[in-house]
């Protein structure tokens, strides 16, 4: 009888060990860029975007011996990007609406974070691509915006470490997006 039980418990163990749970998605804040100054006296324009990232994942982590964990973001990276940026167009004094001849197109084409982790270190490289598309009555204006980072550290890699290298990315561009001269020059004279 005590065999049985004995086969039992270890068969659970075993079962228990051989199932991985999957990592729980990864919340990704950004911060919109606050203006100054609104600039833009509640010109309308409608903004969508689009995922094209060959991935669903916003991280992978090797550890090597063919075992990789990917990391799913919380919400589609193009969702929380479009959810920092209607509230960067709207402090510049923006309109956003459905409704708008105007329309902003925000396209991401790579977000994810690389993690090579060893025993005692990980090296994690990062990369965010994306490409804006303004289309107005008069014409269109497209631009692509990339940031890059690295980090190597010691132990053993985070989910915050993760989540804090890709915000770091999305705010990197969000300012470039709010600081580009030619971007806005474009806005205010054809929108």
């Amino acid at each position: 009888m005590m065999k049985k039980y004995f086969i039992l418990a270890s068969t659970l163990i075993l079962s228990a060990c051989a199932t991985t749970q999957p990592a729980p998605p990864l919340t990704l804040t950004p911060t919109a860029v606050v203006t100054a100054q609104p600039w833009a006296n509640g010109k309308a324009l409608n903004l969508t975007s689009v995922d094209n990232a060959p991935n669903s994942y916003i991280a992978a982590i090797d550890s090597g011996t063919e075992n990789v964990t990917v990391i799913q973001p919380q919400h589609p990276i193009s969702v929380t990007l479009r959810q920092a940026l209607v509230q960067q167009l709207t402090d510049q004094g923006f309109s956003i609406t459905n409704h708008a001849t105007s329309t902003m197109v925000i396209t991401v084409e790579k977000a994810l974070v690389m993690v090579k982790q060893g025993l005692l270190k990980y090296n994690m490289r990062s990369k965010l691509q994306l490409q804006l598309t303004v289309n107005t009555p008069d014409g269109q204006f497209i631009k692509h915006y990339t940031g890059r980072s690295s980090r190597e550290d010691a132990l053993t890699v985070s989910d915050k470490d993760i989540a804090t290298s890709m915000n770091k990315l999305m705010n990197s561009v969000l300012n470039e997006i709010a600081n580009d001269s030619e971007l806005n020059k474009y806005l205010t004279e054809n929108i």
